[in-house]
């Protein structure tokens, strides 16, 4: 049971070491077979090119191929326009090769390949024997078996999607934004750092998820995966991540002690039922099912609290700031409200045609 148990835990790394294996193996057999001079590159390429899910995989082997392929061909050409048979040759060279590659990487992430592949060419002791064209040549032909090994050792070895992926990460995100809104009901036990924490680990979350955004889009435009288009989902969760972000504010303003007294409650269920809202679509998320219902009486109570306070005339003593941030606190509810209902219609959307998988 401990065994099966562990085994469950680590499954995803488990997997990632066999597609790694297994496409370094296949790589290293079909550069044999082929007779590539330097087979090694596409074994390193096929290994680079295995990421977490396929749509990372197929970011990697097209950075890696077009990486490759500037580098090689310009590289080439600096070969054979500048003789470099001593060293300060060689040094200019280098600089005329590097110099506008490295701009190039500079500028976009996908080219840092390019400039390591030119001073291969460049430099590489088996240029002088195969001559600039013929080792870049090989060159491309040995990334390019990498990167195809890569990609379908991705696809075809228990694939993960990053479609999938991002449905899980989304619920992490709803989770903790569902924990935050709970420290907020209960301002009295929670202390600066446990509300810190949670900030920090939902930032992270968020950029994880753009991540994978990304990715399930390489999917679905490379035709290996269909369904809905996720972009909403992130959006919408920026959106709720800002209305926490409001509401924190609020809580941490200084407040007249009749209002608090008034307030106190209505605020705890509005949060509450907007806590436990976004725990279910979290856990709808993460298993694409269809969520349960909606704050809006929470919300609705906290509304008509605030106009029992006006009626009393409560609020004619407070300072303007005050009566404000009053409104505020209430309209910010609300948007959160609204927020809500977007993300269970997007919950709604992804479990009524979850994401399907084309190959593997």
């Amino acid at each position: 049971m401990r065994l099966s148990r562990a085994v469950s835990r680590h499954r995803p790394v488990v997997v990632q070491a066999l597609r790694m294996t297994i496409s370094s193996l296949a790589a290293f057999g079909l550069a044999s077979a082929f007779g590539l001079p330097q087979g090694f590159w596409a074994v390193i390429t096929a290994l680079i090119v295995v990421q977490g899910n396929v749509g990372g995989s197929l970011k990697a082997a097209f950075d890696r191929f077009a990486g490759s392929v500037c580098g090689a061909v310009y590289g080439a050409a600096v070969a054979f326009s500048i003789p470099h048979g001593n060293v300060a040759s060689s040094a200019l060279a280098l600089v005329v090769a590097v110099g506008p590659l490295s701009v190039l990487a500079a500028s976009s992430a996908g080219f840092r390949v390019a400039p390591i592949t030119a001073i291969i060419v460049l430099l590489g002791t088996a240029g002088a024997t195969l001559g600039p064209v013929g080792f870049a040549l090989d060159r491309i032909l040995e990334v390019g078996l990498g990167c195809a090994v890569g990609l379908l050792a991705s696809v075809l070895v228990i694939p993960a999607r990053a479609s999938r992926s991002l449905l899980i990460a989304a619920a992490e995100v709803a989770r903790l934004l569902a924990r935050q809104l709970e420290l907020l009901a209960h301002p009295a036990g929670q202390t600066p750092r446990d509300l810190g924490t949670l900030v920090v680990d939902t930032r992270k979350s968020l950029s994880r998820l753009e991540t994978l955004l990304g990715e399930a889009a390489r999917e679905r435009r490379s035709w290996l995966a269909h369904g809905p288009d996720p972009a909403p989902l992130l959006r919408t969760l920026l959106r709720l991540r800002h209305d926490v972000v409001t509401l924190r504010r609020a809580e941490a303003a200084v407040w007249n002690e009749a209002v608090c007294a008034h307030l106190a409650q209505p605020w705890a269920d509005a949060v509450q039922g907007a806590a436990a809202q976004l725990k279910d679509l979290g856990n709808a998320l993460a298993k694409a099912r269809a969520p349960g219902g909606s704050n809006a009486v929470a919300v609705a109570s906290y509304k008509a609290a605030l106009d029992a306070l006006r009626r009393q005339g409560l609020t004619r003593a407070l300072p303007v700031e005050e009566v404000g941030q009053l409104l505020g606190t209430g309209f910010a509810l609300d948007q959160l409200r609204r927020d809500l209902d977007d993300l269970a219609e997007r919950t709604k959307e992804l479990a009524a045609e979850p994401v399907r998988a084309i190959a593997g």
